[in-house]
């Protein structure tokens, strides 16, 4: 399995991208996980569940510029 495939994988288990995201589709590219993780908000729910509070998820911008 490519590395950015076992990435995704990682995260879906991390419980921060759903089962069906369009990165798990077998038309899915490096480019849809690189758009996923653009914005840099998934890094930080990530972060969050790997070490509970380390981060103010309320002091995320949900929908900053970048995030097409």
């Amino acid at each position: 399995m490519e590395p950015w495939k076992q990435c995704a994988q990682w995260l879906i288990h991390c419980k921060v991208l759903p089962t069906n995201h369009r990165v798990t589709w077998d038309s899915a590219q490096v480019f849809d996980l690189a758009q996923t993780l653009r914005d840099g908000v998934l890094l930080c729910q990530l972060l969050n569940n790997l070490r509970a509070h380390s981060i103010n998820l309320k002091e995320i911008n949900l929908r900053p510029q970048m995030s097409q």
